[in-house]
């Protein structure tokens, strides 16, 4: 199974913390923007302009700012700690050491203000204020009827200035899905449960499955204990334990 290409299997992911879970919902709504917003569809620009909206919302709630920085600083730490290490590969380990260099001094120089841009313009702030509404109002019925390329220009424009936080997001996550190793993994009667190490900082847990399955992992996981509970659905479509054997690939990211 550990052979598979990339589309013949299904990832699902479990983050342990918090922070993750941001992260991985943040750089979810970015692809999804960047996939839909130079569409020429209305439908498909209006959800590119709606999750831009939600991704604002998400972003004014916290300092993404310092929490990236915290995040980036911290995984320094990790590998400089490993760098002395016999078994380390200097070459790769010396440029994730230079990128994270980098990354935090791009963040240190990003202004805390740096979503004053679309709260102080006027389409933007307007849109923002309607786009839940259930009758389309003017303001995004005008901005719907633009070609797409005044679209994905006005999109491109709000977009600029967040893409730190994408790429820094990027490298974070990449980070945490690599330091995983695959495990062949069993599920008797489509039930797994795995004792961890308290003391191992374990920030994600991924499940491999072949993506032609009729059943997904419903996943249980603290700092002792990861349970994995696959499930299927019945032919009234209520959701059940898959009673046979099930066999996944399985990582625990940590740092």
């Amino acid at each position: 199974m550990s052979s598979l290409s990339d589309n013949q299997v299904s990832v699902y992911e479990e983050p342990v913390v918090e922070r993750v879970r941001k992260f991985i919902k943040i750089e979810a709504i970015f692809n999804k923007i960047i996939y839909f917003k130079d569409k020429e569809d209305r439908n498909e620009s209006f959800v590119a302009l709606q999750l831009l909206c939600e991704l604002y919302e998400l972003l004014s709630r916290s300092d993404i700012k310092s929490e990236l920085i915290r995040e980036i600083e911290g995984q320094n730490v990790y590998f400089k700690k490993i760098q002395e290490m016999p078994e380390t590969d200097a070459d790769k380990l010396n440029s994730v050491l230079e990128k994270q260099d980098v990354l935090l001094n791009l963040l240190h120089n990003v202004k805390s203000n740096h979503l004053d841009f679309l709260s102080q313009d006027i389409l933007f702030k307007t849109i923002l204020k309607n786009y839940r509404s259930p009758v389309q109002p003017a303001s995004i019925d005008f901005w719907l009827s633009r070609d797409t390329t005044w679209k994905t220009n006005n999109l491109n424009l709000w977009l600029e200035p967040l893409l730190f936080i994408k790429k820094s997001i990027d490298f974070i996550l990449e980070l945490i899905r690599k330091s995983g190793s695959f495990k062949d993994k069993l599920a008797e009667r489509g039930f797994y449960i795995k004792k961890l190490n308290p003391q191992k900082n374990i920030l994600l847990v991924r499940i491999i499955l072949t993506a032609d399955l009729y059943y997904y992992p419903q996943v249980s996981v603290g700092k002792q204990r990861l349970n994995i509970m696959f499930m299927t659905k019945d032919e009234n479509n209520n959701l059940i334990q898959y009673q046979e054997d099930v066999q996944f690939i399985l990582t625990t990211c940590a740092l």
